[in-house]
């Protein structure tokens, strides 16, 4: 039988350190759990015989926990019968309404989104939405406010409200002018650092913070039984506390029913 380590780990044992690696990492939903900092790396040290003795006594119910364990005792057994299971890489896709040249996602982006779907034990995600090239953002405007162009004007900010005011005063012009007009307007609030909105940016823009949508209703399809709204909005909020996420907004409850999550790459090690 495989146990894992070799020779004896923990107080008065052997402690090569690949042994040491592996008992480390074994504990460590342990350690989690028990609200303990995580165990530090290299030779062994008191943190980590304190964890050995803990599990012996919490879980493997020795009556003299030592802190040492041996290859073929009791404790490696229990370790490697309470490890976490490791998830399958999880599937993170484009969405059909994503355009090839919208298609930026940083790998680093798509790694933190998998650390979230592996946390929820969700299968996939499909992203609906990235980069909104200027042009692409004013045709939908034009034709929002062509429907109704109070409800615009309410749903914007200020930077919207300039380029809805570019509709409002050429709309007897032809589409294709006017959208040229808004698109321009677009493109000055950019040059001045404003948005008007958090997907509308350049290229340059958008591989300094990539901002993702990640649908509820395609990524329910995707992941099928596996699907869990709930673990997974909790994932995207653990994440940004921890500073991998560097914003996340949960729109599961609204119309455009999705996570927004905005991702600078390799802001810290995955």
């Amino acid at each position: 039988m495989t146990t894992g380590i070799t020779r004896s780990v923990g107080k008065g044992g052997v402690n090569l350190p690949g042994d040491v690696a592996i008992v480390r990492q074994l504990l460590a939903a342990f350690v989690e759990k028990a609200g303990k900092p995580p165990l530090a790396a290299g030779p062994m040290d008191q943190p980590t015989i304190d964890a050995i003795t803990r599990f012996q006594a919490e879980v493997v119910n020795l009556s003299k926990p030592d802190g040492c364990i041996d290859p073929d005792g009791k404790t490696i057994a229990a370790l490697l019968k309470a490890a976490p299971k490791p998830v399958p890489a999880a599937a993170v896709t484009y969405g059909p309404g994503v355009p090839a040249d919208a298609q930026l996602v940083s790998p680093y982006a798509f790694e933190v989104i998998r650390k979230a779907l592996a946390a929820a034990g969700v299968k996939a995600a499909v992203i609906t939405s990235t980069l909104r090239l200027p042009d692409k953002q004013a045709a939908i405007m034009y034709d929002n406010a062509v429907k109704n162009l109070p409800a615009q004007f309410n749903l914007y900010g200020a930077a919207g409200d300039e380029v809805l005011k570019v509709y409002q005063a050429n709309r007897d012009q032809p589409k294709a002018a006017v959208i040229a007009l808004m698109t321009k307007k677009i493109e000055q609030l950019l040059d001045g650092g404003r948005q008007v909105s958090n997907h509308v940016t350049t290229p340059a823009g958008y591989a300094r913070r990539n901002v993702i949508d990640i649908g509820v209703n395609s990524t329910k399809t995707a992941a099928g039984s596996s699907f869990n709204l709930s673990g997974l909005t909790k994932a995207f909020a653990r994440l940004q506390a921890d500073g991998f996420i560097a914003k996340f907004i949960d729109e599961t409850g609204k119309s455009n029913t999705c996570w927004h999550v905005e991702i600078v790459p390799d802001a810290r090690p995955l």
